[in-house]
């Protein structure tokens, strides 16, 4: 199936990586609203132009949404979900260890290396990076993006855009509201309410805004 790569900087070669690893797409090029700055390939793929492309697009096409910033993402997914010639698959590195009980919904980007251990759901438009661990029975709704080595344990529940900084650890039964920045490093022991930036160990809350 032809795959089309929403972005141009560095998540997109690391989701070209990922599809050219799975061998179940064929990219045909990139998007990119800042594409008259940027040179005329990435890692050899075309850049097809801006975001237009896609929304005026006549043929099946598969999407994938290659930026971490959840507003971004959700920007993007409004913009898009009225073509539905547009198909958003879940990519799932062939390594990712996925047990039993674990759903996902669409354009998940689920990275090489991760494990989902059971009874596990999974909204749409998530990034789990490289080597992330889901533990058991958790929830994670939609437009996360959840970095390189982070570590939920068990009964987590995680509501949407919200932003898991490398190498941060959630202990079990914590609940993570929407729209939070949690810096890498950070080991969560008390839940997280909405619109914070939260760091440190134990993780503290630094700012938050409206």
């Amino acid at each position: 199936m032809e795959l089309v790569i929403i972005g141009a900087g560095g998540f997109a070669k690391e989701i070209i990586f990922l599809v050219e690893r799975t061998n179940r797409f064929n990219v045909i090029g990139l998007i990119d609203d800042n594409y008259f700055n940027l040179p005329d390939n990435l890692l050899s793929y075309p850049l097809l132009g801006g975001i237009d492309y896609l929304k005026n697009l006549k043929k099946n096409t598969a999407v994938v949404i290659g930026i971490s910033d959840p507003d971004v993402k959700r920007s993007i997914w409004d913009q898009l979900n009225k073509n539905d010639n547009l198909f958003f698959p879940n990519i799932v590195d062939d390594t990712a260890l996925i047990g039993s009980e674990v759903s996902l919904g669409i354009g998940n980007i689920i990275m090489a290396y991760t494990t989902f251990s059971a009874n596990i759901k999974v909204g749409d438009f998530n990034m789990i990076n490289i080597h992330s661990t889901i533990g058991h029975d958790t929830i994670i709704k939609n437009f996360n993006s959840i970095y390189p080595a982070v570590n939920l344990s068990g009964n987590v529940h995680v509501g949407s855009g919200n932003e898991f900084g490398v190498g941060t650890k959630v202990i079990p039964g914590i609940d993570v509201g929407d729209d939070n920045k949690i810096g890498a490093g950070s080991v969560v022991i008390r839940n997280i309410k909405n619109k914070s930036k939260i760091v440190g160990v134990p993780a503290k809350i630094i700012e938050s805004w409206d």
